[in-house]
């Protein structure tokens, strides 16, 4: 009976052993996966990151602008006496361009120059422009960061006549937010008559 005892004791005690031996196997076990753990859950923050990152630095292919500025008209003459004299008129107007790749696109300009004026011809001849809306389709070049150019042509029309113009155009970002863009806009427009220069801002929405 005492053997029997003896026996079931030690039973018991190999048991009771073997428990803390296994706890504090998977004690250590735990301690060891803690580090593993926290890289993985760092390693995924990290990845989550860059996705944002480049989910805001995604390239939008599409802008969508509206200026608003002046017209500077050197050659133009008073409706009323016909005297020369330098005009400034309120323009208003949209863009639009498709961006090819990261630093060339094409676009559209268009605006509408608000005033009513006499510009003289090369055959001596007044013409009357009242409120001519400039169409114009040109290739634009990300010169500089923040700086683009655009070069090209199109039409300016009005109640009395349609004129071939060329136009030269340059961009400059003042302030960025998401996707909107505040730029200051130069442009030069020679036309079959007379030229203009513009100044202002633009407005614009990338998408």
């Amino acid at each position: 009976m005492s053997s029997l005892t003896f026996k079931i004791e030690a039973l018991m005690d190999t048991a009771l052993r073997f428990g803390i031996i296994r706890s504090i196997w998977m004690f250590s076990m735990l301690l060891l996966a803690i580090p593993t753990l926290a890289q993985e859950t760092e390693e995924t923050m990290e990845v989550e990151v860059e996705m944002e990152l480049e989910e805001e630095e995604e390239f939008r292919r599409n802008k969508l602008a509206f200026y608003a500025g002046y017209s500077w008209i050197p050659e133009g003459r008073d409706i009323d006496t016909g005297e020369k004299e330098v005009i400034i008129a309120p323009t208003f107007g949209f863009s639009y361009e498709y961006w090819i790749s990261e630093r060339w696109a094409i676009g559209t300009y268009n605006d509408v120059e608000i005033v009513n004026l006499h510009v003289e011809n090369s055959e001596g001849d007044f013409l009357e422009r009242e409120n001519a809306t400039v169409l114009s389709l040109a290739g634009t070049w990300e010169a500089l960061p923040r700086l683009t150019v655009s070069l090209g042509g199109g039409l300016e029309t009005d109640a009395h006549e349609t004129l071939g113009i060329v136009r030269l155009g340059s961009e400059f970002i003042l302030l960025e937010k998401h996707n909107w863009e505040l730029s200051v806009g130069f442009n030069y427009i020679y036309k079959d008559v007379y030229d203009i220069f513009g100044l202002g801002f633009v407005y614009g929405l990338k998408f």
